[in-house]
């Protein structure tokens, strides 16, 4: 969840397609679930009250800190052969993963409850298949839009699989964490001694930027979760809150080697998102 941007190349609004891309992405899967109108599996431990809301934030994020560190020290001890396979491995599992649960729900919206036991795993280990061909194999543009759409999945998932309350305080601690993580904590002293684009796939590059697999997987789950309790109107709102926020956030590097990708998004995307949410239930028209 870093923004790095080595060259202190100009930000300009192009710098912001990957974004833009994952979003829309985010739309269109967030579109797609609300139609099908099935049942989603449950990531929370905690009852969907404050208390337990926060918990179920603080055990995500408790978590994420161990990730982190872990991977902090395995490349400390010069272990980074042995990291890139294991992040490699992580990356094309979430894919099958992902992609077999998102045909599951296709198979459910089609009523094609036959196509599971015969094509279903076949289409998801070709999808892994290509997903890594383009990842792994290619460089450019086509790699950038693959690794996008695999954060927009997770996102999108995340968001129909975290009840709101939950969600929104998940994302309102992710950005105390990225923040405290960039700076104190090991994603700081990761993009200190070494730049993430090492990390293929858990990072990309794009014009010059180094963005965070983790970025584009938090944007989608914000957006994707307006979607899902409000409608599209909240989550084109709250869309352009994000990438305001993620655009701030990149001009910001001009002065800096990296910067947290979250907080500035995150936060006025919410922002954007429950103050369109109040002003559509408080104010009516004549």
């Amino acid at each position: 969840m870093d923004l790095t941007n080595v060259n202190r190349t100009d930000i300009r609004l192009g710098n912001l397609k990957p974004q833009i891309w994952v979003i829309f992405l985010a739309g269109i899967l967030s579109y797609f679930l609300v139609q099908t109108d099935s049942y989603y599996e449950r990531l929370t431990v905690f009852p969907e009250t404050t208390v337990g809301a926060s918990l179920n934030s603080l055990l995500f994020v408790i978590a994420l800190f161990i990730i982190a560190t872990i991977i902090y020290l395995i490349v400390k001890r010069g272990r980074l052969s042995i990291l890139k396979y294991v992040l490699r491995f992580s990356f094309i599992l979430s894919t099958f993963l992902l992609t077999n649960w998102y045909i599951s729900k296709i198979v459910h919206f089609s009523h094609a409850e036959f196509f599971v036991d015969s094509l279903s795993l076949i289409i998801s280990i070709c999808l892994t298949i290509l997903v890594w061909f383009t990842v792994y194999r290619r460089k450019g543009i086509i790699q950038t839009l693959t690794i996008g759409a695999i954060g927009s999945l997770i996102g999108t998932f995340l968001a129909f699989s975290i009840p709101l309350l939950s969600a929104t305080i998940l994302l309102l601690a992710l950005v105390i964490y990225d923040v405290l993580s960039v700076y104190k904590g090991p994603i700081g002293k990761l993009s200190e001694s070494i730049h993430l684009s090492e990390f293929t796939g858990a990072a990309f590059t794009f014009e010059d930027v180094t963005i965070g697999m983790g970025d584009v997987v938090f944007y989608s789950m914000l957006v994707s979760m307006a979607f899902k309790n409000f409608g599209i109107s909240i989550y084109v709102i709250s869309s352009l809150g994000v990438l305001l926020g993620a655009y701030w956030g990149m001009r910001m590097l001009k002065k800096r080697d990296f910067f947290p990708g979250l907080p500035l998004a995150i936060l006025i995307g919410l922002i954007m998102m429950f103050s369109s949410v109040y002003l559509t239930n408080h104010i009516t028209l004549p």
